[in-house]
């Protein structure tokens, strides 16, 4: 058996809540595609800053902290919102914090991935309705939701946390749940979530292509 550990640098606790039981699942169901062997596969550790990198480049804040947790993961996922120009964001969010990784040679050995929605981590969410169903206790269709029934057309969505929210308030939840907001269920949401859906959302695919080439770069899949 193989140990495969894994980490996150996002860009608020808010994403990590719902990608680290995403990411996790993801790892777990591509190891079960392709892996030869037995892989015992981590919980997303969620990287943060250090007080005084707070101020630094963003690619030396991502650089330091997975530095700090070198011993804890051989993959490590980087995500930026897209903001709708993904491609902006991969090149100034993204790409130069996983450059230095690569170019790290206390980092030999390990894999960089790249994560980024085309606008907000909140459209995978909106990926499947059946999951917000089950997580949100309600029986309303899609379109009482006022969510996609088509997964690929989250990406056309312009304010994904507001439609996230407005499908959980449609549900006329209790007062204390009304105070949390979606926010609170994002984890049991990324536990839930289904990858067979949202291998049908094109920034999701380029997600699990990567990680793919990712865990055959350090031969954990043939």
């Amino acid at each position: 058996m193989r140990y495969l550990g894994l980490a996150l640098y996002s860009e608020g606790p808010t994403d990590d809540r719902f990608l680290g039981p995403l990411l996790h699942r993801l790892c777990q169901q591509l190891c079960h595609e392709h892996a030869t062997q037995l892989i015992d596969i981590s919980n997303v550790l969620s990287l943060i800053d250090a007080g005084p990198d707070r101020e630094k480049p963003r690619e030396e804040r991502i650089e330091h902290a997975a530095l700090s947790a070198r011993g804890a993961w051989n993959i490590l996922f980087v995500h930026g919102d897209g903001a709708a120009d993904p491609v902006r964001a991969i090149q100034n969010c993204v790409a130069p914090g996983l450059l230095k990784v690569h170019e790290n040679p206390l980092f030999q050995g390990r894999a960089g991935v790249a994560v980024v929605p085309v606008r907000e981590t909140e459209a995978w969410v909106l990926a499947d309705g059946d999951a917000l169903r089950a997580v949100f206790g309600t029986r309303l269709t899609d379109a009482e939701l006022g969510i996609p029934s088509n997964p690929p057309r989250v990406e056309k969505l312009t304010d994904p946390k507001s439609v996230l929210e407005n499908a959980f308030k449609a549900t006329n939840p209790s007062k204390r749940r009304a105070r949390a907001g979606a926010a609170a269920l994002l984890d049991a949401l990324g536990d839930r979530v289904a990858i067979e859906k949202l291998r049908l959302v094109p920034s999701f695919q380029k997600l699990d292509l990567e990680l793919l080439h990712a865990l055959r770069q350090i031969q954990v899949c043939p």
